[in-house]
């Protein structure tokens, strides 16, 4: 499989989410890059948005969803969907897999940037995507207040 790109202009939101530490868990809100970029990929395909990637992209060695089952899972499953053919997953189409996967995740930076903006005051993160998630239905039809959801989330 090749490399993943993400638009490069997104850089310091993914830097956010993925190496800058929450204050509580002095950990980042992604353990990883990948992890970030499945969540991105979901989110967009959830609105059903693909982004083309144009202009400058920064890579991610493929190795990394290789090795790791559940996230090329999610790639696979992405692309499936997003393509409704199964001969994407023909090794002569992972071109076109990737850049399904990659459009999605464009598209998932612009979904988080609009949560962003409805949170202004959230310098984390974390309060915006609970909030927004909570919104759109994503914690089930139970009331859960924030507070109590953002307790219950292990970033």
């Amino acid at each position: 499989m090749r490399n993943i790109r993400r638009p490069q202009s997104e850089e310091v939101l993914f830097k956010r989410f993925t190496e800058t530490t929450h204050p509580i868990t002095n950990k980042p809100i992604f353990a990883t890059q990948r992890d970030f970029l499945c969540f991105l990929a979901v989110l967009g395909y959830h609105f059903g948005e693909r982004a083309p990637i144009t202009g400058k992209a920064t890579e991610l060695d493929s190795r990394v969803f290789e090795g790791h089952e559940q996230s090329r899972d999610i790639l696979y499953l992405i692309a499936l969907s997003g393509a409704k053919d199964t001969n994407i997953l023909q090794p002569d189409n992972e071109d076109e897999m990737v850049r399904i996967f990659e459009e999605y995740a464009a598209s998932g930076f612009k979904v988080l940037e609009r949560w962003l903006k409805e949170c202004p005051d959230d310098h984390v993160g974390d309060l915006a995507i609970l909030t927004a998630i909570r919104k759109e239905g994503f914690l089930g039809s139970h009331v859960v207040s924030i507070e109590k959801a953002i307790d219950d989330v292990v970033f």
